[in-house]
């Protein structure tokens, strides 16, 4: 969609879009030098992606706070509780039908003192699971077997990194039955549409929040799947299961093991430290790695390991890009909590190495070590020496260490990709059907119950609850009979938008404000003198996190937008960036119509058009029309389509109660 119109005014918009004569080459540059000149000084580019991470940073530490203020184990068990079931809820549920596993081993594989099954079952109807299930030589270890699920993490091979497969013949040669399965969009599961690893990760994402879902509800589902097909096999145990893996495995450990009460004992690897850190010195992470609002119930990374009440060994590289000083803390935290409430301190544990990030020999024999003690229950098992983990790695290769199959041997697919299946259905295949309910379900609803929708939705607050306070950024000043006026919008929260504001000689007939997700506000030169020539006030303004405000820390997995990483960040926090815009949009529409005393025409260009969208529904007396340039397509489309968009674009459980264009009728 390039276009979307609305006159909500006829005889306004009659009068803001009436022709008038072209204006002169020599003005519109004029025009265009004016709305280049900054208005904020240079030291605040990255405001706005500062105040976004103080405000995590300091929930993030509130967080740890309140699992130290626990003072007995009947407080913990009170306040895990709670906090487990906001945790399910903001995943979006775990609710989805037990299904039949449809269970196949498509082929074995003998190897010298253990062996290897390839294992192919369905998490939900069509939505196909491949992995490779090592199990012990049974002349040596008879079963049943103590089962492990092991968690990749984001390597495009899935289960057949030999970093993976080698962490799965480990456990096999210490009489485990561990099963490497493949996460979505990697290994033998590539999606519709294409590709492998963490982009895909993040389109679902996005797109999944829009119905109130996310990455997270689906990697959980298959974990728990996986556990459901160990315990269907007579040759594992069923009184409980472990739980290990390394960077986006080891995230899924920490979210498996504080959600599933089968995990008794997890070894996350390269992952835990903490989001303030996290945040602070790479940004964000993959859509899986973020819960929306986790940071208002307390759920952080500390959380993660002692949620679930299991035995947790925590595993840390000290050059990992997951702060090494964060993980640091968030196990002084846990530690602290433990010995407070009465836990068992040896039920937690951390294995430092040095290096960067990366599954290591060392860290993978510590995992194993933990699963004998605490899974096993082997009070034989001598406590982790983590000196003599380290003193492994030097010179280890996992490619030419024993660690199972190699290339096409590894596929339990015929071809290697599930999609060729009979009956395949991608993960976007169910949220088209969950869109479809999401649309029946809906009940008609006029404009004032949608407004009520989009401002809870968004997280909008009332203007008056923003404390904003405009200030000239140097004196108006006059050209060839227009006034200039270049001011900042500064709100309570700290937040600044720059604006430069053009009057006509004579009373306004109108007045625009133009919004864009460009950094260069010159390009709107033309409009500006098309607007005073025919008699109308404009306003260019740069929202949060957009030209003066764009300054980006990191960039959010490749993505240009600076506006990514702090969506995600506000994502946490249970708030979305089209809220936070929105609110800017009001704002600078309602000091327009107060200077003017006109209805304002809103001309926003891209991104920013969602947010002017919510605006016009929240206070329509402030707005004419709403006039979106190069607007982003419906959120319904986008499910439909399963086109990438932004989390800046998403507000999170929009689409079970109305698609931004419905805020336009």
């Amino acid at each position: 969609m390039n276009k979307t119109f609305l006159c909500a005014a006829a005889a306004m918009a009659s009068a803001l879009c009436a022709p008038a004569a072209a204006p002169a080459e020599a003005e519109i540059a004029r025009f265009a030098k004016i709305l280049r000149e900054p208005v904020l000084p240079a030291s605040d580019r990255f405001l706005a992606h500062d105040l976004v991470l103080r405000e995590l940073s300091a929930a993030d530490k509130a967080a740890d706070d309140a699992w130290r203020a626990l003072k007995s184990r009947s407080e913990y068990d009170e306040y895990r509780a709670a906090m487990h079931r906001k945790y399910v809820e903001a995943v979006g549920g775990l609710a989805f039908e037990r299904t039949p596993l449809n269970a196949k081993v498509t082929g074995k594989v003998a190897r010298d003192g253990y062996r290897i099954e390839k294992v192919l079952f369905e998490s939900r109807p069509g939505v196909y699971v491949t992995g490779l299930l090592f199990l012990p030589d049974e002349a040596k270890f008879k079963p049943p077997y103590h089962g492990i699920i092991l968690a990749c993490g984001h390597s495009a091979d899935g289960k057949g990194s030999a970093t993976y497969q080698r962490g799965g013949v480990q456990g096999a040669l210490a009489g485990f039955a561990v099963l490497v399965y493949d996460p979505i969009s990697q290994g033998e599961r590539e999606q519709t549409p294409g590709g492998l690893c963490c982009g895909p990760h993040n389109r679902y994402g996005a797109l999944a929040a829009l119905l109130g879902q996310s990455t997270a509800q689906q990697r959980i589902w298959d974990g728990m799947r996986a556990i459901d097909y160990l315990y269907s096999r007579a040759d594992v145990r069923k009184d409980g299961v472990g739980c290990m893996g390394n960077s986006g495995g080891g995230t899924m450990t920490a979210l498996l093991e504080s959600v599933d009460p089968r995990i008794v004992a997890a070894c996350p690897s390269c992952y835990i430290s903490s989001l303030r850190e996290v945040c602070l010195h790479c940004g964000p992470q993959d859509a899986e790695q973020n819960i929306f609002g986790q940071l208002t119930f307390g759920l952080n990374h500390a959380g993660y390991i002692l949620l679930g009440g299991n035995a947790v060994r925590m595993h840390c590289c000290f050059k990992d890009f997951f702060p090494f000083a964060g993980s640091r803390e968030t196990y002084s935290v846990v530690a602290d909590t433990a010995r407070n409430c009465s836990l068992g301190t040896a039920r937690y544990g951390i294995t430092d190495v040095p290096g960067p990030h990366g599954w290591k020999e060392s860290t993978r024999t510590s995992s194993v070590q933990w699963m004998r003690r605490w899974l096993a229950l082997d009070a034989s098992t001598p406590a982790v020496d983590v000196e003599a983990c380290r003193r492994l790695d030097p010179g280890f290769d996992d490619k030419k260490a024993e660690h199972g199959l190699d290339g096409a041997e590894r596929y339990v697919t015929p071809n290697g990709k599930v999609k060729l299946l009979p009956g395949y259905r991608s993960i976007y295949d169910l949220l088209k059907d969950d869109l479809a309910a999401a649309e029946k379900a809906r009940p008609a609803r006029k404009p004032a119950e949608l407004a009520e929708l989009a401002v809870r939705r968004s997280g909008m607050r009332p203007l008056e609850s923003l404390g904003v306070k405009p200030s000239a950024a140097g004196s108006p000043r006059s050209v060839d009979g227009v006034t200039v006026i270049r001011e900042v919008y500064e709100f309570g929260d700290g937040r600044k938008v720059p604006a430069v504001t053009f009057l006509p000689k004579d009373k306004p007939r109108g007045a625009i404000l133009v919004v864009d997700d460009r950094a260069d506000r010159g390009i709107h030169r033309a409009r500006v003198a098309e607007a005073l020539a025919a008699g109308n006030a404009i306003t260019v303004a740069d929202l949060s996190f957009v030209g003066e405000t764009g300054g980006m820390r990191y960039a959010f997995y490749g993505v240009k937008n600076a506006d990514e990483g702090p969506a995600v960040m506000l994502y946490m926090l249970g708030r979305s960036m089209v809220g936070a815009r929105a609110e800017e949009v009001v704002a600078l529409a309602d000091a327009l119509k107060r200077r003017t005393g006109c209805k304002v025409a809103a001309v926003p260009h891209g991104r920013p058009c969602i947010s002017a969208a919510h605006a016009f529904a929240a206070r329509r007396d402030l707005f004419a029309q709403v006039q979106c340039v190069r607007s982003p397509e419906g959120w319904a489309q986008s499910v439909r389509n399963s086109t990438y968009i932004p989390f800046a674009n998403v507000v999170n459980g929009a689409l079970l109660d109305y698609d931004w264009l419905d805020l336009l009728k």
